[in-house]
C-alpha cells in the first residue's frame, strides 16, 4: 500500500522532471496569447566514412583514397582522413610509386528560419604509376556544400625506367563551403638505343598533360615532368648517336576557373658506315609542341621542355658525317604570364618547333647544319589598352628566322 506521503514525493518529482523537460525544449511566442508553447524538436546528426586501397606488383604501383563527411543541426561535426601509398621495383633498378592522402570535414548549423543546415564533403584522390616505359599519373577531386564543408587532397606518382627515363606527377588541392575542384597530372618518358655492327640508333620521347577546373571556393594546382635520355656506339666504333627530351608543365585555379597545359618533345638520331661503299651517314631530328590555355581571373598554365639529337659517322678520316638538332619550347598563360588576355582572364597559347640535321659523303666530308631555337615574345594591345602577349620558338636556319608559331587578337580581343 502506497503512503500518502510518498504520493506526495511521487508526483513532485515527476511534476519536476516535466518542468524540466518542457524548458530544455524549443519553444516558441503564441501569435495569439504571447503564452510560450513547446516548438518541434529539430535532430542533429553526422556521420562519416573513408577507405583506402593500394596495390603494387608487375612493374605499377597504385594507391587510391575516399573520404566523405555530413553534419546535419547545431552541434553535429563530423571528419574523415585516408592515405595510402605502394611501390614497386624492378631487378634492373626501374621502380614506381604512388601515395595519396584525403580529407573531408563537415559542420552542422541551424537556420532560425529555415530549420537545421547540412554540410557535406568529399574527397577523392588517385595515384597510379608503371615503370615500363616511364608513365605517370594522379589525380584528385574534391567536392564540398555547406558554409563549415571542407575537403582536401593530394596525390603524386613517380616511375623510373631500367634505362634512366623518369616521370613524375602531383596534384593537391582543397575545397571549402560550397565548391570542387578536380585536378589530373600525366607524365610519359621513352628512351630507346639500339646498335649493331657499323650503325646507331637513340630516340627520346617526352610528354605531359595537366587539367585543374574549379568552382567556388576550390583551389588545386597539378604537375607534370618528364626525362628521356639515350646513346649508342656501333660495334665497330665508327657510328654514334645520342638525344635527349625533357619536359615540365603546370596548370593551377581557383574560384571559377580552368587550366590546361600540355607539351611534348621528340628527339631521334641515327648513323652508320659503310666500309664496302666508303661513305657515312649522319642525321638528328628534334620536335617540340606546347600549348597552355586558362579561363577565370586566379588560373594559369605553362609548359615547355628542350629536346636535342646529335650523331656522328666516320671511316677513318676521310670519309665522316655529323647532324645534330635542338628545340627549346616555353608557354605560359594566366597567373603564370605577365598579363592576362583580357578583363575575363581567359587566355590560350602555343608554341612549336623542329630541327633536322644530316649529312653524308663517299669522299671526303659531309657535316649537317645545326637548326637552333630561340624563344620570343609578341605583345599585343587590346581594345581596352593592356598588353597581352605570349611566347613563340623561332628557328634559325641560315640567315632566315621563322616563327613556328603565330598569335594575334581574336574579335573578342583574346589571344589564339
Amino acid at each position: 500500500m502506497t503512503s500518502p506521503r510518498r504520493l506526495r514525493l511521487g508526483l513532485a518529482l515527476s511534476t519536476s522532471a516535466f518542468a524540466l523537460m518542457i524548458a530544455a525544449a524549443p519553444v516558441t511566442p503564441d501569435a495569439q496569447t504571447g503564452a510560450l508553447t513547446p516548438a518541434a524538436a529539430l535532430a542533429a546528426s553526422a556521420s562519416a566514412q573513408s577507405d583506402s586501397h593500394a596495390s603494387a606488383g608487375g612493374g605499377s604501383a597504385s594507391s587510391s583514397s575516399h573520404s566523405e563527411a555530413h553534419a546535419t543541426g547545431d552541434g553535429a561535426s563530423s571528419s574523415a582522413d585516408g592515405g595510402a601509398s605502394a611501390h614497386s621495383a624492378g631487378s634492373d633498378g626501374n621502380s614506381s610509386d604512388s601515395s595519396v592522402s584525403t580529407h573531408a570535414g563537415a559542420t552542422g548549423s541551424t537556420d532560425p528560419t529555415t530549420g537545421d543546415v547540412t554540410d557535406d564533403s568529399t574527397a577523392d584522390g588517385t595515384g597510379d604509376a608503371a615503370f615500363g616505359s616511364g608513365s605517370a599519373e594522379a589525380s584528385v577531386e574534391l567536392s564540398t556544400s555547406g558554409s563549415d564543408a571542407s575537403a582536401s587532397g593530394s596525390a603524386t606518382a613517380d616511375a623510373l625506367t631500367d634505362d634512366g627515363a623518369t616521370a613524375h606527377a602531383d596534384v593537391n588541392g582543397t575545397s571549402t563551403g560550397d565548391g570542387s575542384a578536380f585536378g589530373h597530372a600525366f607524365a610519359a618518358a621513352t628512351t630507346d638505343s639500339t646498335a649493331d655492327v657499323s650503325s646507331a640508333n637513340s630516340a627520346s620521347a617526352a610528354d605531359a598533360d595537366a587539367e585543374v577546373v574549379t568552382t567556388g571556393g576550390g583551389s588545386i594546382t597539378a604537375n607534370g615532368a618528364a626525362d628521356a635520355a639515350s646513346s649508342a656506339t656501333s660495334e665497330d666504333g665508327t657510328a654514334t648517336a645520342s638525344s635527349s627530351a625533357s619536359v615540365d608543365v603546370s596548370a593551377t585555379s581557383a574560384g571559377d576557373g580552368s587550366a590546361s597545359a600540355s607539351s611534348h618533345i621528340d628527339a631521334d638520331s641515327d648513323a652508320s658506315t659503310d666500309a664496302t661503299a666508303g661513305t657515312a651517314e649522319a642525321n638528328a631530328f628534334a620536335e617540340g609542341n606546347a600549348d597552355a590555355n586558362n579561363t577565370g581571373d586566379a588560373s594559369g598554365a605553362s609548359a615547355g621542355g628542350t629536346g636535342s639529337a646529335a650523331s656522328e659517322a666516320g671511316i677513318g678520316t676521310a670519309n665522316t658525317a655529323a647532324a645534330s638538332s635542338s628545340v627549346t619550347t616555353a608557354i605560359g598563360v594566366g597567373t603564370s604570364a605577365a598579363t592576362s588576355a583580357d578583363d575575363t582572364g581567359g587566355t590560350s597559347g602555343s608554341g612549336d618547333g623542329s630541327g633536322d640535321g644530316s649529312g653524308g659523303s663517299s669522299a671526303g666530308e659531309g657535316s649537317g647544319t645545326v637548326s637552333s631555337s630561340q624563344v620570343a615574345e609578341i605583345c599585343a594591345t587590346s581594345s581596352n589598352g593592356s598588353c597581352s602577349s605570349t611566347r613563340f620558338v623561332a628557328l634559325r636556319d641560315g640567315s632566315v628566322t621563322q616563327p613556328a608559331a603565330q598569335v594575334q587578337l581574336s574579335e573578342k580581343d583574346q589571344l589564339w
